[in-house]
């Protein structure tokens, strides 16, 4: 009876314990948690349990770079392109500018990262926040920029920080996918650069929720030591020319002959105020909101809201390697109209419905629950080949 009266006790005890825990929690802590699982915020990259994606964006959970609340700040607020190193682990990664948030909204943020999942850091306030964005330089950081102006402790920089690639990743053949988080010219800040095995490359823009081009020819980006050397040289390079191009009511077509420029000091691309998204929902009249990825087997599978329906894209190489196949699925199944881009250099086929000639394809609700679009380079230069490795970043 007292061994149980005692066992009482001590949980009343931890109970009041974790309560007094729950309590401590820093002022709008709540409120930051929503704001970073709401559409298009955080969330969509680094999951609702703060622990990134393997391989490709880095944890917030127990991040070591979190030790300083202005170094966070700023990278909320101008971003963080290049090689970086989190918690031991190495990254070609980049951030985008969180430009749709107030200062009010960011400090809530941060002060929820700040705390969340065991964290152990500081509240930070609006005004902290206000400060930062009228005096920090207007350019994207680079890590070393970044470490150089928001240093780490000295027993803290030997094991973290930044990095120098030693080799110039321009590859010749692709076997396996590689997945880059990285400023494309031609789209929003929130673009994805990804190779493919049989050395097909595309850029999919998660400002838009939307394919932005695929191409083959010239291989993929440079996103070796050059690009991630300084600040102010946010764009990769593009090495070849698109074979489709997705059509958009703010990026015109002869915009694409800039896409092979290089060394822009910010990125050339659409916005998110584009109101021709390519995939219309019966009684919807919502632009998309990006919810995250996954990788399955190494490619990524973007995860996009219209309305009430959730849509997943997964893109791999064709059967013969000479184009894309896009395999799409809609929950709940509704009604569908999918207005792809004629392009004289691809063709374009689906697995159900028929495409007009102006690129429209209707599908029925069971059609639109799980399809494809198939997307062929009409005039390969040379035969696709798959002998040498390639790697996921």
């Amino acid at each position: 009876m007292i061994n149980l009266r005692m066992t009482l006790i001590g949980l009343f005890a931890l109970g009041k314990g974790f309560t007094a825990a729950v309590q401590a929690a820093p002022e709008g802590f709540d409120k930051g948690r929503d704001l970073y699982n709401s559409a298009g915020s955080c969330v969509a990259c680094h999951m609702a349990d703060g622990k990134g994606q393997p391989g490709s964006i880095p944890a917030l959970a127990g991040s070591d770079w979190l030790d300083d609340p202005n170094r966070t700040i700023a990278i909320v607020l101008r971003g963080l392109a290049g090689p970086v190193t989190v918690n031991g682990k190495q990254f070609y990664s980049a951030m985008p500018p969180q430009l749709l948030f107030g200062d009010d909204q960011l400090a809530l943020m941060i002060t929820y990262v700040n705390n969340g999942w065991g964290n152990e850091g500081p509240a930070v306030t609006t005004e902290q926040v206000k400060e930062a964005r009228a005096t920090l330089p207007m350019a994207v950081y680079t890590p070393h920029a970044m470490l150089k102006a928001f240093p780490f402790p000295k027993n803290k920089q030997k094991a973290n920080g930044t990095f120098k690639p030693d080799f110039d990743d321009v590859l010749t053949t692709v076997t396996v996918p590689i997945v880059y988080r990285t400023f494309m010219p031609g789209a929003s800040p929130a673009a994805f650069a990804v190779a493919l095995p049989g050395n097909q490359y595309y850029c999919w823009d998660a400002g838009e929720c939307r394919l932005r081009y695929s191409w083959t020819k010239g291989g993929f980006i440079r996103g070796n030591r050059i690009h991630w050397s300084s600040n102010g040289q946010p764009v990769a390079e593009f090495n070849g020319f698109p074979y489709y191009r997705a059509r958009s009511s703010l990026l015109k077509p002869e915009d694409y002959q800039d896409l092979a420029k290089t060394n822009l000091k910010t990125p050339f691309y659409d916005t998110t105020e584009a109101l021709d998204f390519p995939i219309r929902i019966s009684e919807e009249d919502e632009l998309p909101s990006f919810r995250g990825y996954r990788l399955i087997g190494g490619y990524p599978e973007f995860r996009y809201q219209v309305g009430q329906c959730e849509i997943r894209e997964l893109i791999k190489s064709s059967e013969d390697h000479s184009g894309i196949v896009r395999s799409f699925t809609v929950s709940p199944a509704v009604p569908i109209t999918f207005r792809l881009t004629p392009d004289e250099n691809a063709s374009i086929t689906a697995s159900a419905g028929s495409i007009e000639e102006d690129g429209t394809l209707q599908l029925k609700a069971h059609e639109a629950a799980a399809f494809q679009i198939t997307i062929l380079e009409k005039y390969p230069a040379v035969p696709a080949t798959t002998t040498t490795k390639g790697g996921n970043q």
